[in-house]
């Protein structure tokens, strides 16, 4: 059964949520930091309370202008040998005053793309699109970048939307690797995919994941009765969008996990200061990445989020 609410976004970032008809309130309106305008947008999702609403449309027509003016939208695709540079690209349209909205690689004529939806919380659509035109074609790197708003709709509903392509998941030797929220949320999934790439992994998908509470609890149901942090990496996981990467290559889930050092951050930072996690972790749910424990895990993680989440 699925129940539609109305949720209410104020300018001073916080919220309330309400029945449809407005005849009952749901969550009295109080502040909420982890919910940003930039988050709200057709087709993506927000967790509130560990409830995880997905957005289907605007309350009314004011709302659409508004909303339109004021948080502009862009699309791309990143191609060819500009894929190695994803990290970099990514990081500029962050640093360029966008939120990534959605990501997928898909396989198009014959080679891996990277399909980019960002949101601005600064500029309506029609800027948008030109700011971010400028910014990721100044890079000089090969992409397509939607023209106008009406290329934006289109493309993004083409790409993302139902019936779109399937992701560029591939049945190789494989380890999963999770961008965890916080990441994303400091502006650092830019700069941690640089660092994965720099140190020589490859991935042959990628994409970006609203989980709910079922699904998080689902993953980590392993941890459960074993790590006294167990709700705490549960509750982290639906804070907000994650990105996963199949990551390929021989004696690839022991190599990885290396890389990302322990997931105790304070241990890491302490003995592993170079690790994914010392760098970029704050505490044991905060740890940056997860990353596959053992190797007969590694090819059922990844088959999780690219081939059965992915159709959900």
């Amino acid at each position: 059964m699925v129940k539609k609410f109305r949720i209410n976004y104020f300018a001073d970032g916080t919220v309330e949520i309400l029945n449809p008809e407005r005849t009952k309130t749901i969550m009295k309106r109080i502040p909420y930091k982890e919910v940003s305008l930039g988050m709200l947008y057709i087709g993506g999702a927000v967790t509130i309370f560990s409830r995880q609403y997905h957005i289907v449309d605007y309350a009314d027509s004011g709302t659409r202008k508004r909303f339109e003016a004021k948080c502009g939208k862009a699309f791309g695709i990143i191609k060819g040998s500009a894929i190695g540079n994803v990290g970099e690209i990514l990081g500029s349209i962050r640093n360029a005053g966008f939120v990534i909205s959605d990501l997928k690689s898909v396989i198009l004529e014959g080679e891996v793309v990277i399909g980019v939806l960002a949101a601005s919380e600064i500029v309506g659509t029609e800027e948008a699109v030109s700011v971010f035109a400028e910014t990721v074609l100044g890079l000089g790197f090969e992409m397509y970048v939607s023209a106008t708003p009406e290329d934006v709709v289109k493309d993004s509903a083409d790409y993302f939307g139902e019936g779109s392509l399937p992701n560029s998941y591939s049945n190789e030797e494989c380890t999963l690797c999770l961008v965890k929220p916080h990441v994303i949320k400091e502006g650092n999934l830019g700069p941690i995919l640089n660092d994965i790439i720099a140190a020589g992994f490859k991935f042959s998908c990628l994409q970006m994941f609203y989980l709910d509470r079922e699904t998080s609890v689902e993953f980590y149901d392993v941890y459960r009765g074993v790590l006294p942090q167990y709700e705490d990496m549960v509750g982290h996981l639906i804070d907000g969008p994650v990105v996963a990467l199949q990551i390929v290559g021989k004696n690839i889930v022991e190599d990885f996990r290396e890389m990302c050092g322990p997931v105790n951050v304070e241990l890491a930072k302490t003995l592993r200061p170079k690790t994914f996690r010392a760098v970029y972790g704050t505490d044991f749910a905060k740890s940056a990445v997860h990353c596959t424990d053992l190797p007969e895990d590694g090819g059922l993680e990844c088959k999780y989020f690219f081939d059965i989440l992915s159709q959900i």
